[in-house]
């Protein structure tokens, strides 16, 4: 009877055995009374600004709702960016007008009835002229920087009127710049006044410092009365905007805050501050009641020195809370915060790559405790990239196992998650290779009903570690449906890894539990760590949907817990074990196989009525739609060709009716053969195998797309099979066919650097992979060559007729340095955007008397591809020329005829990002010359400005070199290849000029113009081939750009006597190029 019973439990619990929730595949089936996988979690959406949700899906989701739009002073959460306004008599949202540097010495009145009228200065200069002045929402009036401590300011009451005088001050003295100006209205969200936080010191290290207020000392200040004193300015401020507010400071809160009295000094500090950081200090403590409540905020980016911190105990019971918001900052709990239900403990968001001009940096730490409620998150953390320098740690310092840092469930709250890390896959313009660092090395400790310890969710390439003795606890789930996961990802460029390289990351689960669980393709790792389960119906590892499992340690039973899986490899998925898989349990199983593929080189032991391994081969239901898709084999077994796999042992208990062996592709890695024999040797342990599990149909196919299996069988056994290796053009597209014609000629002559992409592409199973493949490793590179060499040439070009306008009239020599930096977007597909940033010099000559010059210049212009191994290129150009003027009688017209010659060489590093990055390096030379023609008239506008319409046509002639790799992986050959350039252009370039002082001018020109192309710069095609191999293949560089650009160009220049300086910038709308750029000149 008890084993009919467990066949019709095993009935229906394989019956759900491959159901999915989230993408991924799976299988069922009948056998044994086997435990059934269970529903993967929902996913997250992304947050993005405070005014949307950043909740989860549904109420009906095992996840968070934590909403933000709901929250009580959800309008003290925005992270503010500001710039110099463009106009200064209207402010705008993240604008301010003016800067002021403060002297603190001469700051504060000596008495109140005297004050040093000195020590403040002011950028941008002042306009005498301005009789009003608006600031708009979100617009910051005049930005205040200064050693100034505001800490004792509001002791007693001397120091308030210190304080009131010190702002009247900065009030009158503004004032008094502007001759004229009568009004200041600031707009409800606007502030006139902003103290900066952060100050540079004028040290020998320029220190920073970043300044503080006192929750108990500064909330009690009001600012006084403006009267003008003691200046007598006559200045009114209206509106119902803010006088002045602390920007970028640290909100020392060193008393206990009730969040349930809103005129409380906290929610009083909140609405005077900007981008407002925390430290709440010990014993302190910060409770609220209410649903919907924020205990503290971090917001807005500052160095590591200012770090936020919680040293104190932040208690929200309402729901819908979160005890401490982060923004695009950095934050360390060493306190305690605990949470109620539908709440999160550390919300975190980064969605701005640019921290004050470095790179986004984030830090959160957790390292004393956070308690959850139900259907709560202990850290929530989302990034809009995926290659920031990003740390999050729920860890214990040095360790300590007795100190450990932990998140826990309230009461074993349900449907608790300790960790959730939402990544995007943007990358940030600010190109930095380091890859975000997730770690829990504290323990997560969640006994409720279906919670997750770890969860991974997004698109980004993220890896997420449980290591250094990080312990994650799941408790029993009531519902096989519904399980407790410790680590959990559903993102397809995501990696959970229990212990990578280091001693006991410790995962256990109890009933109706998944230690760690994979969908979507993405990557699972069990390195040296440690799966314990302990409760019936419970997996060690659960692979689905394509994705690949790796056992490196151990996954085993504790106790003997019926009906458990060890691993389950559910449809399209792939698990290889290096490790042990120990399972004791009645009605359980070391494997379970649904549809996926198994490489076993490690242990797996099991007793107590458990079987090695179980397939399950019925029809795959997916639960997402009512689709059912046949499986075509019950069972595939992964055999190494060169011996290092084992046997599954026990095939006759599993009542297979179809095996399959895949013959992986391994015998092939040492050689360049087209046909290679996989002998006796391997083979017979799984003749063996096969012998003895009575299986009446079994086929051998291969495990490498590329490498066709022919077995050769007698007497029932697997004598011999034979790998041929089959045309790359099988899989190949058309886009890469010629590529793919190139591998086949390569292959046979590959050196060994060649082989290991090789043999990474016999790893590949579908030809999907396999086309982003030749696509990678087809050199895109090189395909607008032409385009780079050209774009230098029109840099220096640029520069050198800049130079000419600005001395048109000056004869003797000229030189200015430059600095450039431009972005080049392209339409077609197979070429990579850039960036690049260009520095050099040009050089002029003129005599005025003849109306000719002579001119030179030297750039080196350094490009960053996008592609995915971030490759790079460095051309370095010499230019040199000439030019005549010419006076036409027609009209009055001035004719400019010009030539010169240039010579560069470049230097290539393409990166081919595979399983690892290789990087091939190539020098090449080249060479060109052009002539340019230019017919303008100038018309005089006023006694400052003018007017120019010219018409112009350059006529140019490039080539490149040959292109080789050297001692290269799969290097190339491109061949040399030239291009020429036809280009007309008409526009019309206003100019100003204006004498500020004595010796200084102010210079400004606006250059607009049309341009096309009729030569062949972008449509020339570049063959590429292998080195070693005859077939090339040919890519034309932008087949799909335009012809046509659009121009616009602005500078701006201060001339003082021999020198000057200018900034620059424009937009080409042809490959979207905005561009920026500085020059320092001289004339001698």
């Amino acid at each position: 009877m008890k084993r009919i019973r467990n066949v019709k439990r095993l009935v229906l619990l394989t019956a759900l055995c491959a159901i999915i929730s989230c993408g991924g595949g799976g299988g069922g089936g009948k056998g044994s009374n086997n435990p059934r996988p269970t529903n993967p979690p929902s996913n997250p959406s992304n947050p993005g600004d405070p005014g949307k949700t950043i909740g989860m899906r549904q109420a009906e989701s095992r996840y968070t709702r934590t909403k933000l739009e709901d929250m009580t002073d959800k309008d003290y959460l925005k992270d503010f960016r500001f710039k110099e306004a463009v106009d200064k008599n209207e402010i705008k949202y993240e604008e301010y007008g003016y800067k002021a540097i403060v002297d603190s010495d001469n700051f504060y009145p000596s008495s109140l009835t005297t004050m040093n009228t000195n020590g403040i200065t002011y950028s941008p200069n002042t306009t005498p002229s301005v009789q009003k002045i608006v600031i708009k929402d979100g617009g910051i009036g005049l930005n205040v920087e200064s050693d100034i401590y505001f800490n004792p300011s509001a002791r007693d009451q001397e120091d308030k009127d210190k304080l009131d005088y010190a702002i009247n001050k900065i009030i009158t003295q503004f004032a008094n710049k502007f001759s004229n100006l009568r009004e200041v209205e600031i707009n409800e969200g606007g502030t006139f006044i902003a103290f900066d936080g952060v100050w540079n010191e004028e040290t020998e290290n320029n220190d920073r410092h970043i300044k503080h207020v006192s929750l108990r000392n500064d909330s009690e200040y009001e600012f006084g009365r403006y009267d003008g004193t003691p200046y007598g300015v006559n200045l009114k401020i209206t509106g119902s905007g803010s006088l002045f507010k602390y920007k970028d400071f640290v909100l020392k809160i060193d008393e206990d805050v009730d969040l349930d009295v809103s005129s409380n000094k906290y929610y009083k500090m909140l609405k005077r501050m900007i981008n407002p950081k925390v430290h709440v200090e010990e014993n302190i403590k910060i409770s609220g009641n209410k649903d919907n409540q924020i205990g503290v905020r971090s917001i807005g980016p500052v160095d590591d020195f200012a770090n936020s911190r919680n040293k104190g105990n932040i208690e929200l019971k309402g729901n819908n809370t979160i005890g401490a918001f982060v923004k695009n900052s950095l934050f360390i709990n060493e306190g305690i915060i605990s949470i109620n239900k539908n709440s999160t403990g550390i919300y975190a968001i980064y969605d701005r790559e640019n921290i004050n001009n470095h790179t986004l940096d984030g830090t959160i730490f957790n390292t004393k405790n956070i308690m959850v409620g139900e259907n709560s998150t202990g850290m929530h953390i989302y990034s809009k990239y995926d290659n920031i320098n990003m740390r999050v740690y729920n860890d214990s310092p040095g360790g300590n196992f007795a100190s450990k840092s932990s998140i826990m469930a309230n009461k074993n709250a349900d449907n608790a998650v300790g960790m959730l890390l939402d990544f995007g896959e943007e990358k940030s313009e600010i190109i930095n290779n380091n890859a975000p660092f997730i770690i829990n090395s504290g323990i997560i400790d969640l006994k409720g009903n279906r919670s997750t310890g770890m969860y991974l969710t997004g698109k980004g390439e993220v890896t997420v570690f449980n290591y250094i003795d990080g312990r994650i606890i799941i408790g029993d789930s009531k519902n096989v449906d519904n399980p407790g996961i410790g680590m959990y990802s559903d993102n397809p460029n995501g990696t959970i890894s229990n212990a990578p390289g280091v001693i006991n990351g410790f995962i256990e689960v109890g009933k109706n539990s998944i230690g760690m669980a994979g969908v979507n393709g993405t990557t699972v790792k069990n390195e040296v760590g440690n799966i314990v389960i302990k409760g019936d119906n419970s997996i060690g590892m659960y692979l689905s949907g394509g994705t690949k499992g790796f056992n490196n340690g151990t996954i085993k039973t504790e106790g003997a817990p019926k009906n458990v899986i060890g691993v389950f490899v559910g449809q399209n998925a792939e698990f290889t074990n290096n490790g042990n898989i120990i399972i004791n349990s009645e009605g359980g199983a070391g494997i379970v196989v649904a549809g996926g593929i198994i490489k076993n080189y490690g242990n797996i032991q099991v007793s107590g009525g458990a079987v090695r391994e179980r397939v399950e081969s019925p029809l795959l239901a997916i639960s997402l739609s009512d689709r059912k898709i046949p499986v075509k084999k019950d069972m595939r077994v992964y055999v190494d060709s060169l011996g290092k796999t084992n046997p599954i042992e026990g095939l006759a208990n599993l009542g297979l009716e179809n095996t399959e062996l895949l013959i992986g592709a391994e015998a092939t890695e040492k050689t360049n053969a087209t046909e290679v024999t996989v002998g006796k040797d391997v083979l017979d342990p799984f003749n063996k195998s096969i012998k003895e599990s009575n299986i009446p149909y079994w086929t051998v196919g291969s495990g490498s797309l590329i490498w066709e299996a022919d077995p050769e069988i007698k007497d029932n056994r697997v004598e011999k099979v034979t790998l041929r290796k089959q045309s790359y053009t099988k899989f190949a597209d058309e886009k890469t066919k010629d590529v793919a014609e190139g591998l086949d000629e390569k292959y046979v002559v590959a050196s060994e650097k060649d082989k290991q992409i090789f043999n990474y592409m016999n790893t590949l199973r579908d030809a999907e992979s396999l086309g982003k493949a030749y696509k990678e490793i087809a050199g895109s590179q090189y395909i607008n060559v032409q385009q780079r060499i050209n774009q230098t040439d029109n840099l220096l070009d640029n520069q050198i007729s800049s130079l000419q306008k600005d001395n048109a009239g000056k004869a003797g020599h000229h030189v200015e340095t430059f600095f450039n930096k431009d972005k080049h977007d392209f339409k077609t597909e197979e070429v990579p955007n850039t960036t690049s940033t260009a520095f050099g010099a040009s050089y002029l000559f003129n005599n005025t008397d003849s109306n000719w010059g002579a001119y030179g210049g030297v750039a080196i212009n350094n490009y960053k591809f996008k592609d995915k191994g971030h490759s790079k290129e460095s051309v370095s150009m010499l230019k040199a020329g000439g030019y005549k003027k010419f006076d036409l009688s027609i009209g009055d017209l001035d004719w400019t005829l010009g030539g010169d010659v240039f010579v560069s060489q470049n230097s290539m590093k393409r990166r081919i990002m595979t399983d690892k990055v290789y990087e091939n390096k190539a020098d090449y030379n080249a060479y060109g010359f052009s002539v340019k023609n230019e017919i303008s008239k100038t018309y005089e506008l006023g006694e400052n400005s003018t007017i120019k319409p010219y018409g112009a046509l350059k006529i140019g002639y490039g080539s490149f070199g040959k292109i080789k790799e050297k001692d290269a992986a799969m290097g190339l050959d491109v061949k040399g290849n030239s291009y020429y350039s036809v280009k007309p252009a008409a526009g019309i370039e206003l100019g100003y000029s204006k004498q500020v002082t004595d010796k200084a001018k102010l210079k400004a020109s606006l250059d607009l113009a049309y341009e096309h192309e009729l030569g062949k710069v972008d449509h020339k095609e570049n063959e590429i081939k292998f080195i070693n191999a005859r077939t090339g293949y040919k890519r034309e560089s932008a087949k799909d750009e335009s012809r046509g650009n659009l121009s616009t160009g602005v500078k701006v220049g201060l001339e003082t006597g021999r020198f000057n300086f200018s900034v620059k910038g424009g937009y080409d709308t042809k490959d979207k190029n905005a561009h920026v750029g500085v020059g320092i000149g001289a004339s001698f």
